[in-house]
């Protein structure tokens, strides 16, 4: 899902939160009993994901009470609810269903810097493939980028996350 308007600005990419909000919103619709998980580069993403449910909540009735159950449902007492994560949190949880939110991406000045946080750092790529392994049926990337954008091929984790793009 590419957004070619996304700006990354204080570390995070609200196009990206709002058009997640609306995907969920879309999908909780549907009723499809997969479970979801969203997962976002950084917690400032996270956060920005966060407080776009909470918009989307307060001006739509039906989604509030469809993410409320979402966020409690638990099946063979198991919690299996929808969770909002990011990178550094996400190990171990997996979901039918994940939603990817890249995050990073040109400003408002149509610069963008090659810092990829966490993915930048030594082993960068083992974290991009924790991410990368938490769907279990569907991985929906959520992107302001494509894979040419990403210049700094020398870094590991920036790298791995342009070929995944590329992918």
């Amino acid at each position: 899902h590419l957004l070619d308007k996304g700006i990354y600005e204080n570390r995070r990419n609200t196009s990206e939160a709002e058009y997640i909000t609306q995907m969920l919103r879309e999908l909780l619709r549907r009723e499809t009993k997969l479970s979801i998980g969203i997962v976002a580069f950084s917690e400032a993403q996270q956060t920005e994901i966060e407080s776009a449910l909470e918009r989307l909540a307060e001006e739509d009735e039906d989604f509030s009470a469809r993410l409320e159950v979402e966020y409690a449902r638990e099946e063979n007492d198991q919690f299996c609810g929808l969770f909002v994560k990011n990178l550094e949190n996400v190990q171990g949880d997996e979901r039918d269903i994940i939603i990817l939110s890249i995050c990073y991406g040109y400003d408002r000045s149509c610069k963008m810097l090659m810092n990829f946080g966490p993915i930048n750092q030594r082993g960068g790529e083992k974290r991009l493939n924790v991410i990368f392994s938490r769907a279990r049926h569907y991985m929906a990337v959520v992107s302001s980028i494509r894979h040419p954008d990403i210049t700094n091929d020398y870094n590991d984790g920036a790298a791995a996350l342009k070929q995944f793009l590329r992918y």
